[in-house]
């Protein structure tokens, strides 16, 4: 048992302590994280009526959500082809789809707006758009939708789909009623992987958005950066509910 105990540290520290942390500072009125002048207040909160918060949610929630399904639209055929397709080095196209993952995720979204202000896509005025900030989300988080679902049909019995073939069920039949629902819980999994980070991230929205797309994560990262953790805890706290609720 005690060989457990590392891993029992881990949450406590890392996500026990920050919640009670950010509950904590919701409720005070301090200068960053220096306690020794805080007091109870709630004044915090009163901010928590700024249109421009219930619209940065909103934007957060709505490019998600876009990303989740192009992920998923994107993402199954994919791992389906790979898992079930007459390859012979699944691998290698397996690492072709880490590769980019290898590089610094700041370095591919720098390389997205280089690429966007070029003359082929200049006409389009992709920069400040959604559909930009929306493209290049999927292009990064597509892997974190393939490999759960590819995990999952890796594992699944083919005899399963043997068996259907013998019965007589038609391929695409075959694939609705046995297929999909084994496979639904790597959906699920690519869609939390896909989904929380897409909500959160700031990167994408502030470079390729070019400041003209507020997402919430846009707002706790200026907020932090004026200093001002009492009100970025209670939009954390608030994020979080959300995103849990969604869950």
């Amino acid at each position: 048992k005690w060989l457990s105990l590392p891993y029992f540290l881990w949450p406590v520290l890392f996500t026990v302590v920050p919640a009670v942390m950010m509950i904590l500072l919701s409720f005070l009125s301090s200068n960053g994280m220096d306690f020794s002048t805080a007091y109870f207040s709630l004044a915090s909160f009163e901010r928590l009526k700024d249109p421009a918060i219930l619209k940065a949610l909103v934007n957060s929630l709505y490019v998600a959500l876009m990303t989740v399904v192009f992920c998923v639209l994107l993402g199954y055929p994919t791992a389906y082809f790979l898992s079930f397709g007459p390859f012979k080095k699944k691998k290698l196209f397996l690492l072709l789809l880490i590769l980019p993952m290898w590089s610094n995720s700041m370095l591919r979204i720098v390389s997205w707006l280089r690429l966007f202000s070029t003359p082929l896509f200049a006409p389009l005025h992709a920069l400040g758009s959604y559909w930009a900030v929306i493209m290049v989300s999927v292009a990064t988080y597509l892997p974190f939708m393939i490999f759960p679902i590819y995990t999952v049909l890796e594992k699944m019995d083919r005899g399963l789909l043997e068996a259907s073939r013998d019965l007589g069920v038609p391929a695409f039949k075959s694939f609705l009623k046995v297929t999909l629902p084994l496979s639904m819980k790597g959906v699920y999994s690519g869609i939390i992987m896909v989904f929380l980070p897409a909500s959160t991230g700031f990167a994408i929205s502030e470079a390729i958005g070019e400041g003209k797309i507020r997402l919430i994560g846009n707002l706790l990262e200026a907020v932090f950066k004026q200093n001002n953790f009492n009100f970025g805890s209670i939009l954390s706290l608030l994020l979080s509910i959300v995103l849990i609720a969604l869950m």
